[in-house]
Protein backbone atom coordinates (compact mmCIF):
# COMPACT_ATOMS: atom_id res chain seq x y z
CA UNK A 1 0.00 0.00 0.00
CA UNK A 2 2.39 2.56 0.92
CA UNK A 3 4.66 1.55 -2.50
CA UNK A 4 1.51 2.29 -4.77
CA UNK A 5 0.81 5.68 -2.46
CA UNK A 6 4.32 7.17 -3.33
CA UNK A 7 3.81 5.89 -7.00
CA UNK A 8 0.98 8.04 -7.24
CA UNK A 9 2.37 10.91 -5.36
CA UNK A 10 5.41 11.17 -7.57
CA UNK A 11 2.67 10.49 -10.59
CA UNK A 12 0.60 13.48 -9.83
CA UNK A 13 3.68 15.41 -8.86
CA UNK A 14 5.38 15.40 -12.10
CA UNK A 15 1.81 15.48 -13.90
CA UNK A 16 1.51 19.07 -11.82
CA UNK A 17 5.24 20.13 -12.85
CA UNK A 18 4.50 19.48 -16.35
CA UNK A 19 1.82 21.45 -16.73
CA UNK A 20 3.32 24.19 -15.36
CA UNK A 21 6.55 24.08 -17.08
CA UNK A 22 4.06 24.14 -20.24
CA UNK A 23 2.15 27.33 -19.15
CA UNK A 24 5.87 29.19 -18.27
CA UNK A 25 7.06 28.25 -21.37
CA UNK A 26 3.98 29.77 -23.49
CA UNK A 27 4.56 32.74 -21.66
CA UNK A 28 8.22 33.11 -21.68
CA UNK A 29 8.03 31.67 -25.73
CA UNK A 30 4.79 32.88 -27.21
CA UNK A 31 3.65 36.13 -24.90
CA UNK A 32 6.84 37.42 -24.51
CA UNK A 33 7.96 37.67 -28.49
CA UNK A 34 4.42 38.97 -29.22
CA UNK A 35 5.35 41.68 -26.56
CA UNK A 36 8.55 42.45 -28.07
CA UNK A 37 7.31 42.25 -31.60
CA UNK A 38 4.60 44.77 -31.02
CA UNK A 39 6.79 47.04 -29.93
CA UNK A 40 9.37 47.13 -32.34
CA UNK A 41 6.54 46.87 -35.24
CA UNK A 42 4.93 49.80 -34.09
CA UNK A 43 8.61 51.81 -33.99
CA UNK A 44 9.50 50.65 -37.61
CA UNK A 45 5.54 52.19 -38.65
CA UNK A 46 6.42 54.91 -36.83
CA UNK A 47 9.99 55.28 -38.71
CA UNK A 48 9.07 54.47 -42.13
CA UNK A 49 8.06 57.95 -43.53
CA UNK A 50 11.79 59.24 -42.59
CA UNK A 51 13.96 56.28 -44.03
CA UNK A 52 15.50 56.56 -47.44
CA UNK A 53 13.65 54.60 -50.20
CA UNK A 54 14.98 52.26 -51.86
CA UNK A 55 16.65 51.43 -48.20
CA UNK A 56 19.84 49.62 -47.20
CA UNK A 57 18.79 45.55 -46.49
CA UNK A 58 22.14 44.32 -46.53
CA UNK A 59 25.47 45.35 -45.47
CA UNK A 60 28.72 43.47 -46.49
CA UNK A 61 32.47 44.14 -45.51
CA UNK A 62 32.67 47.36 -47.67
CA UNK A 63 29.72 49.24 -46.43
CA UNK A 64 26.05 48.71 -48.05
CA UNK A 65 25.73 46.35 -51.02
CA UNK A 66 22.25 45.81 -51.41
CA UNK A 67 19.36 47.95 -51.02
CA UNK A 68 14.94 47.22 -50.67
CA UNK A 69 12.07 48.25 -49.97
CA UNK A 70 11.73 49.77 -46.50
CA UNK A 71 8.46 47.66 -45.58
CA UNK A 72 10.82 45.13 -45.78
CA UNK A 73 12.02 45.55 -42.27
CA UNK A 74 8.59 45.07 -41.30
CA UNK A 75 7.93 41.56 -42.19
CA UNK A 76 11.35 40.74 -40.97
CA UNK A 77 10.12 41.62 -37.36
CA UNK A 78 6.93 39.85 -37.72
CA UNK A 79 8.39 36.78 -39.72
CA UNK A 80 11.76 36.22 -37.60
CA UNK A 81 10.69 38.03 -34.51
CA UNK A 82 7.28 35.98 -34.08
CA UNK A 83 7.19 33.20 -36.53
CA UNK A 84 10.90 31.59 -35.11
CA UNK A 85 8.97 31.83 -31.50
CA UNK A 86 5.99 30.09 -32.78
CA UNK A 87 7.30 27.38 -34.45
CA UNK A 88 9.80 26.85 -31.33
CA UNK A 89 7.06 26.48 -28.73
CA UNK A 90 4.89 24.43 -30.91
CA UNK A 91 7.54 21.71 -31.42
CA UNK A 92 7.97 21.60 -27.70
CA UNK A 93 4.57 21.34 -26.93
CA UNK A 94 3.82 18.51 -29.49
CA UNK A 95 7.26 16.38 -28.37
CA UNK A 96 6.96 17.36 -24.49
CA UNK A 97 3.70 16.14 -23.79
CA UNK A 98 4.37 13.62 -21.16
CA UNK A 99 8.32 14.99 -20.69
CA UNK A 100 9.93 17.54 -19.97
CA UNK A 101 13.71 18.58 -19.42
CA UNK A 102 16.70 20.70 -19.60
CA UNK A 103 16.09 21.14 -24.17
CA UNK A 104 12.48 22.25 -23.48
CA UNK A 105 13.44 25.02 -20.91
CA UNK A 106 16.51 26.33 -23.13
CA UNK A 107 14.52 26.13 -26.34
CA UNK A 108 11.86 28.09 -24.62
CA UNK A 109 14.44 30.91 -23.62
CA UNK A 110 15.92 30.72 -27.11
CA UNK A 111 12.56 31.43 -28.27
CA UNK A 112 12.46 34.46 -26.30
CA UNK A 113 16.49 35.36 -27.13
CA UNK A 114 15.67 35.34 -31.00
CA UNK A 115 12.75 38.04 -30.56
CA UNK A 116 14.69 40.37 -29.04
CA UNK A 117 17.66 39.86 -31.60
CA UNK A 118 15.67 40.10 -34.57
CA UNK A 119 13.88 43.22 -32.86
CA UNK A 120 17.30 44.74 -32.03
CA UNK A 121 19.02 44.03 -35.65
CA UNK A 122 15.91 44.93 -37.85
CA UNK A 123 14.80 47.80 -35.42
CA UNK A 124 18.38 48.97 -34.86
CA UNK A 125 18.72 48.96 -38.95
CA UNK A 126 15.79 51.20 -39.61
CA UNK A 127 17.10 53.57 -36.84
CA UNK A 128 20.53 53.94 -38.40
CA UNK A 129 18.86 54.97 -41.65
CA UNK A 130 16.00 57.66 -40.20
CA UNK A 131 16.04 61.43 -41.73
CA UNK A 132 18.66 59.91 -44.62
CA UNK A 133 18.27 60.89 -48.03
CA UNK A 134 20.07 58.13 -49.52
CA UNK A 135 20.98 54.68 -47.87
CA UNK A 136 25.03 55.02 -48.75
CA UNK A 137 24.89 57.36 -46.00
CA UNK A 138 24.06 55.04 -43.47
CA UNK A 139 26.67 54.40 -41.28
CA UNK A 140 28.89 50.37 -40.38
CA UNK A 141 26.44 47.90 -39.03
CA UNK A 142 28.34 46.19 -36.56
CA UNK A 143 27.07 47.90 -33.47
CA UNK A 144 23.43 46.79 -34.06
CA UNK A 145 24.51 43.31 -34.95
CA UNK A 146 26.98 43.27 -31.36
CA UNK A 147 23.85 44.92 -29.67
CA UNK A 148 21.12 41.98 -31.13
CA UNK A 149 23.33 38.82 -30.29
CA UNK A 150 23.80 40.51 -26.73
CA UNK A 151 20.27 40.85 -26.43
CA UNK A 152 20.12 37.24 -27.39
CA UNK A 153 22.43 35.66 -24.80
CA UNK A 154 20.38 38.06 -22.25
CA UNK A 155 17.07 37.63 -22.55
CA UNK A 156 17.81 33.49 -23.51
CA UNK A 157 19.55 33.23 -20.11
CA UNK A 158 16.59 35.18 -18.71
CA UNK A 159 13.96 32.79 -20.04
CA UNK A 160 15.91 30.07 -18.70
CA UNK A 161 15.95 31.37 -15.19
CA UNK A 162 12.07 32.55 -15.12
CA UNK A 163 11.56 29.23 -16.25
CA UNK A 164 10.75 25.63 -13.65
CA UNK A 165 13.52 23.36 -13.51
CA UNK A 166 11.72 20.36 -14.57
CA UNK A 167 13.52 17.02 -14.80
CA UNK A 168 12.19 13.98 -16.58
CA UNK A 169 11.06 10.66 -14.99
CA UNK A 170 13.43 8.12 -14.82
CA UNK A 171 12.84 5.72 -17.51
CA UNK A 172 10.29 3.07 -16.66
CA UNK A 173 11.30 -0.96 -17.09
CA UNK A 174 9.87 -2.46 -19.32
CA UNK A 175 8.45 -6.35 -19.01
CA UNK A 176 11.79 -8.50 -19.19
CA UNK A 177 11.80 -11.06 -21.89
CA UNK A 178 12.75 -14.51 -20.62
CA UNK A 179 15.67 -16.22 -22.52
CA UNK A 180 16.90 -19.91 -21.57
CA UNK A 181 20.77 -19.90 -20.41
CA UNK A 182 23.30 -20.04 -22.93
CA UNK A 183 25.50 -23.20 -22.19
CA UNK A 184 29.17 -23.55 -22.66
CA UNK A 185 29.75 -23.63 -27.09
CA UNK A 186 26.53 -22.17 -27.61
CA UNK A 187 25.98 -18.69 -29.75
CA UNK A 188 23.37 -16.77 -29.98
CA UNK A 189 22.89 -13.37 -31.23
CA UNK A 190 20.35 -10.54 -31.59
CA UNK A 191 19.89 -8.34 -34.32
CA UNK A 192 17.95 -5.19 -35.16
CA UNK A 193 17.48 -1.98 -37.21
CA UNK A 194 17.38 1.25 -35.26
CA UNK A 195 15.58 3.98 -37.61
CA UNK A 196 13.77 6.98 -37.35
CA UNK A 197 10.17 7.42 -37.54
CA UNK A 198 8.66 7.37 -41.06
CA UNK A 199 7.20 11.06 -40.61
CA UNK A 200 10.26 12.20 -39.10
CA UNK A 201 12.32 10.69 -42.38
CA UNK A 202 9.64 12.93 -44.52
CA UNK A 203 10.19 15.79 -42.31
CA UNK A 204 13.80 15.80 -42.56
CA UNK A 205 14.39 14.87 -46.00
CA UNK A 206 11.58 17.85 -46.77
CA UNK A 207 13.85 19.95 -44.74
CA UNK A 208 17.25 18.98 -46.61
CA UNK A 209 15.58 19.68 -50.15
CA UNK A 210 14.66 23.29 -48.88
CA UNK A 211 18.41 23.98 -48.02
CA UNK A 212 18.89 22.26 -51.30
CA UNK A 213 17.24 25.04 -52.91
CA UNK A 214 18.32 27.55 -50.43
CA UNK A 215 22.03 26.49 -51.39
CA UNK A 216 21.19 26.84 -55.52
CA UNK A 217 20.21 30.45 -55.08
CA UNK A 218 22.95 31.35 -52.29
CA UNK A 219 25.77 29.59 -54.57
CA UNK A 220 24.21 31.88 -57.82
CA UNK A 221 24.47 35.54 -55.49
CA UNK A 222 28.00 34.20 -53.33
CA UNK A 223 30.34 34.74 -56.32
CA UNK A 224 33.57 34.05 -54.68
CA UNK A 225 31.88 32.48 -51.06
CA UNK A 226 29.93 29.84 -53.22
CA UNK A 227 32.04 27.22 -51.18
CA UNK A 228 30.37 28.09 -48.20
CA UNK A 229 26.47 27.56 -49.00
CA UNK A 230 27.97 24.18 -49.94
CA UNK A 231 29.97 23.10 -47.12
CA UNK A 232 26.53 24.01 -45.17
CA UNK A 233 24.84 21.60 -47.34
CA UNK A 234 27.54 18.77 -47.40
CA UNK A 235 27.74 19.23 -43.34
CA UNK A 236 24.00 18.71 -43.07
CA UNK A 237 23.68 15.65 -45.46
CA UNK A 238 25.99 13.64 -44.02
CA UNK A 239 24.56 14.40 -40.53
CA UNK A 240 21.52 13.50 -41.84
CA UNK A 241 23.00 9.91 -43.70
CA UNK A 242 24.98 9.02 -41.03
CA UNK A 243 22.18 8.93 -38.00
CA UNK A 244 18.98 7.92 -39.86
CA UNK A 245 19.34 4.52 -38.84
CA UNK A 246 21.61 2.21 -37.19
CA UNK A 247 22.13 -1.85 -36.89
CA UNK A 248 22.19 -2.82 -33.43
CA UNK A 249 23.51 -6.01 -32.30
CA UNK A 250 24.14 -8.57 -29.18
CA UNK A 251 25.49 -11.61 -28.56
CA UNK A 252 28.53 -13.06 -27.03
CA UNK A 253 31.18 -10.00 -27.84
CA UNK A 254 28.96 -7.55 -26.24
CA UNK A 255 26.29 -4.78 -28.04
CA UNK A 256 27.54 -3.01 -31.01
CA UNK A 257 25.96 0.00 -32.33
CA UNK A 258 26.80 1.18 -35.66
CA UNK A 259 25.14 3.54 -38.23
CA UNK A 260 23.94 2.13 -41.59
CA UNK A 261 26.55 3.37 -43.90
CA UNK A 262 29.16 2.17 -41.41
CA UNK A 263 30.36 5.28 -38.62
CA UNK A 264 30.01 6.52 -36.63
CA UNK A 265 29.81 3.24 -34.52
CA UNK A 266 30.13 1.99 -30.73
CA UNK A 267 30.94 -1.31 -29.31
CA UNK A 268 30.43 -2.38 -25.49
CA UNK A 269 32.44 -5.77 -24.94
CA UNK A 270 30.43 -7.86 -22.62
CA UNK A 271 33.54 -7.47 -19.79
CA UNK A 272 32.45 -3.37 -19.89
CA UNK A 273 28.88 -4.20 -19.52
CA UNK A 274 27.42 -4.26 -15.52
CA UNK A 275 23.85 -4.47 -16.21
CA UNK A 276 21.33 -4.68 -19.16
CA UNK A 277 17.93 -3.70 -19.20
CA UNK A 278 15.01 -2.35 -21.41
CA UNK A 279 13.27 0.66 -20.76
CA UNK A 280 10.93 2.86 -22.31
CA UNK A 281 12.82 5.68 -23.72
CA UNK A 282 11.39 9.00 -23.90
CA UNK A 283 14.21 10.90 -26.11
CA UNK A 284 13.07 15.12 -26.32
CA UNK A 285 12.50 14.92 -22.40
CA UNK A 286 15.61 12.72 -21.50
CA UNK A 287 18.19 13.60 -24.03
CA UNK A 288 16.87 17.10 -25.95
CA UNK A 289 16.43 15.41 -29.03
CA UNK A 290 17.11 12.28 -31.37
CA UNK A 291 20.04 10.98 -32.72
CA UNK A 292 23.21 10.66 -31.12
CA UNK A 293 23.24 12.50 -27.67
CA UNK A 294 24.20 13.37 -24.41
CA UNK A 295 21.60 13.62 -21.61
CA UNK A 296 21.70 16.26 -19.10
CA UNK A 297 22.28 13.26 -16.57
CA UNK A 298 25.43 12.30 -18.83
CA UNK A 299 23.81 8.78 -20.37
CA UNK A 300 24.64 8.50 -23.96
CA UNK A 301 22.04 8.10 -25.84
CA UNK A 302 21.22 6.50 -30.02
CA UNK A 303 17.96 7.41 -29.49
CA UNK A 304 15.75 7.96 -33.03
CA UNK A 305 12.17 7.39 -31.60
CA UNK A 306 10.20 7.03 -28.68
CA UNK A 307 9.70 3.44 -26.97
CA UNK A 308 11.55 0.70 -26.12
CA UNK A 309 15.56 0.71 -26.05
CA UNK A 310 18.20 -1.21 -24.84
CA UNK A 311 20.00 0.32 -21.57
CA UNK A 312 23.27 -0.73 -20.78
CA UNK A 313 25.52 0.30 -17.78
CA UNK A 314 29.24 0.09 -18.50
CA UNK A 315 31.92 -0.15 -16.43
CA UNK A 316 33.83 2.98 -15.81
CA UNK A 317 32.02 4.93 -18.14
CA UNK A 318 27.98 6.25 -18.98
CA UNK A 319 25.19 4.26 -19.55
CA UNK A 320 24.52 3.78 -23.07
CA UNK A 321 20.58 4.10 -24.13
CA UNK A 322 19.82 2.23 -27.83
CA UNK A 323 16.29 3.18 -28.67
CA UNK A 324 14.86 -0.27 -31.18
CA UNK A 325 12.38 -2.76 -31.44
CA UNK A 326 12.40 -5.87 -29.64
CA UNK A 327 14.86 -3.87 -27.17
CA UNK A 328 13.42 -6.10 -24.05
CA UNK A 329 14.83 -9.40 -26.55
CA UNK A 330 18.08 -8.06 -27.31
CA UNK A 331 18.37 -6.89 -23.50
CA UNK A 332 17.64 -10.33 -22.37
CA UNK A 333 20.28 -12.08 -24.68
CA UNK A 334 22.70 -9.99 -22.99
CA UNK A 335 22.07 -10.97 -19.99
CA UNK A 336 21.90 -14.72 -20.56
CA UNK A 337 25.49 -14.06 -21.03
CA UNK A 338 25.85 -12.32 -18.43
CA UNK A 339 24.30 -14.55 -16.04
CA UNK A 340 26.82 -17.37 -18.08
CA UNK A 341 29.71 -15.25 -17.13
CA UNK A 342 28.93 -15.11 -13.45
CA UNK A 343 28.30 -19.00 -13.11
CA UNK A 344 31.57 -19.65 -15.21
CA UNK A 345 33.21 -17.18 -12.43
Amino acid sequence: MTDRSTEQSVTAQHASDLRRARRMLVTIGLLGPVVITAVVVVLIIGWLPSLPDPAATHWGVGGVDRLGSPTMYLWLAIGVGLGLPVLIVAMVLAMGRTQWGGASRLLGGMALGLSALSAVINGGSVALQRGLSEAAQVGPIWPVVVGGFCALLVLTAVGWVLQPDVRPTPAKPLEPAHLASISAGERVVWMATASMPRVAMLIIGFIVVLVVGITAVMVFEAHEAFWIPLLTLVIIGFAFATSASFRVRAGADGLTVRSQVGFPQVHVPLDEIVSVRAVECHPFGEFGGFGWRVGMDGRTGIVLRTGPAIEVERRDKRPLVVTVDGAEVGAATLQAYLDRRAESS
